[in-house]
């Protein structure tokens, strides 16, 4: 299995693994990097680097953690994305915090429903979501919050 894969092009899904790897975070011009933990490093290469401090201990508190985080999150990749930069979204495993981030910005970029997105994640990187979605709730409140109320006033 890769440490990484390229979800949409200059977003990738991947683990510590890539995000530790300054020869990979230059050759693919990494420029901004989503951290879905509360304690894994960051590589000293990346100057844009953002924490979502989440641990992935199917606990409530940690679901809830990252409801809380997603529109915050979702506008932060969004605007990373749209200044052109190549986006590394990543946690230990890349299986499970990071795909949630992943999901939540591509619901924010394409306007699609969770469902669809996460299977397209899991055709890019078949770990994903495995056995099982951890954050699904996070993602259902998101996928609800923008259809719900963001879209419809952003197109207004």
């Amino acid at each position: 299995m890769q440490n990484a894969n390229e979800i949409i092009p200059r977003v990738w899904l991947g683990n510590r693994f890539a995000a530790w790897d300054g020869d990979w975070l230059k050759a693919n011009n990494i420029g901004a990097v989503f951290n879905c933990s509360k304690d894994l490093e960051f590589h000293s290469s990346v100057k844009n680097r953002y924490r979502v401090p989440v641990h992935d201990n199917l606990q409530a508190e940690e679901i809830n953690n990252m409801t809380q985080w997603s529109p915050e999150i979702a506008y932060k990749v969004l605007r990373e994305y749209k200044a052109g930069r190549n986006i590394l979204i990543h946690c230990a495993a890349g299986m499970q915090r990071s795909a949630a981030v992943m999901t939540i910005f591509l619901i924010t970029l394409t306007g699609e429903r969770a469902p669809v997105l996460m299977s397209h994640i899991r055709r890019k990187r078949p770990i994903a979501f495995v056995p099982q979605a951890n954050f699904r709730k996070s993602i259902e409140y998101y996928d609800a919050l923008y259809h719900n109320s963001i879209h419809p006033h952003r197109l207004s």
